[in-house]
């Protein structure tokens, strides 16, 4: 009997292991003045979203902290004898990508500390694949629609079989593929929180709409893509938020209307009528350092006119729940439940004439 598990049990681990990357390392070096590396040396990383790690310097200054989730805030301390304390600060850890920073020390008594605050530059030199990776700061600033395809269309080489202005295309799935893809867009990959999570019903689809307040960052593959990516297609990776050590909470309301669009003589076909966007997400600790939790809900209730005068009513809510364990220090623990629900008024609407139909459907995505 032990004989039959234990195959078995390879097997679930092997399936397991099929997801694409979503976390980044810091690499580092910690130097004197002159250039001589200084073994050693206590290495503190801190951040608001991740517990405080520490670690200490080879023989050749060298350190390096790896799989942490993507942040903008990182923080580093060299402390050692005799030289000043240097603090590091405004680190950048994004997808798939490798920081690398030196630190100089200077010599000096124990109380002296030296801090520098500035955005540590993202330059990776060890990283080969052809990607287009956005920042929270960057999803947030877009002037277009909220949604993952709208973020796809801007990376290089990928091309999509509409244009979604303002929003108008958001309750509904796009088609796109990159670089002369024959498959038609069947080999693209759909990964949450590196868990591969494409529609197995509709290959290379998205298995349900997203709430797009819920990323932290998003990594668009076009090309030279890594080896846990099983096919040569377009990958995009999406990295939900989490919750640290402070309390947050946060809350939107998006409001396009029909106020705001150019007019034009005759039907007044082929236009958005409303389009809201709400939601709200509330995360922290549950036992500081070790157990934390982030949780967010989101709608988005569009209003428009198909271009043969139907009405086109999407309606789509998400909910998110994540926790996050560390009891020791090198073990972490992740749960995370996505849930959508999709209603939609109008679907499908054509030139030719039929009859308004009605359309729903709810799905969820569950990962640990």
């Amino acid at each position: 009997m032990r004989k039959i598990w234990l195959p078995i049990l390879i097997l679930l681990l092997s399936v397991s292991m099929m997801a694409q990357i979503r976390t980044g390392n810091i690499y580092g070096k910690v130097v004197d003045t002159e250039g001589n590396p200084l073994p050693g040396v206590t290495v503190t990383l801190t951040s608001a979203t991740f517990p405080t790690q520490s670690t200490v310097t080879n023989a050749e200054g060298v350190f390096r902290f790896v799989s942490l989730p993507p942040a903008k805030d990182y923080q580093i301390k060299a402390e050692i004898a005799g030289f000043k304390t240097k603090t590091e600060s405004g680190i950048i850890v994004v997808i798939g990508g490798n920081t690398n920073i030196t630190i100089t020390m200077e010599q000096g008594v124990l109380e002296e500390q030296v801090t520098v605050t500035a955005v540590t530059p993202m330059v990776d030199t060890k990283k080969t694949t052809v990607s287009k990776n956005v920042t929270q700061e960057i999803l947030q600033s877009l002037p277009s629609a909220r949604d993952p395809w709208n973020v796809m269309a801007m990376a290089p080489s990928i091309i999509m079989d509409r244009e979604n202005v303002g929003g108008n295309e958001s309750g509904q799935q796009a088609s796109y593929y990159a670089r002369g893809d024959v498959s038609g867009g069947a080999n693209n990959v759909w990964a949450l929180d590196g868990v591969v999570v494409t529609d197995p019903a509709a290959i290379g689809a998205s298995p349900i709409y997203w709430d797009f307040d819920s990323f932290e960052e998003m990594d668009v593959v076009v090309g030279g893509a890594d080896v846990t990516v099983q096919t040569g297609g377009v990958g995009l990776n999406m990295v939900t938020r989490r919750g640290g050590n402070k309390v947050s909470l946060t809350g939107r309301f998006y409001l396009t209307d029909n106020y705001f669009q150019a007019k034009y003589t005759g039907k007044q076909y082929n236009k958005i009528n409303q389009i809201k966007d709400y939601g709200f997400s509330l995360g922290g600790p549950l036992i500081r350092d070790k157990a934390w939790f982030w949780m967010s809900y989101g709608v988005q209730d569009i209003n428009e006119v198909a271009i043969n005068g139907t009405p086109l009513k999407p309606l789509l809510e998400d909910y998110n729940f994540k926790l996050n364990l560390q009891p020791i220090k090198n073990n972490r623990f992740e749960a995370l439940l996505t849930a959508g629900q999709k209603k939609f008024i109008g679907r499908p609407a054509s030139l030719s004439p039929r009859a308004m139909t009605r359309a729903a459907h709810f799905t969820g995505v569950r990962q640990l």
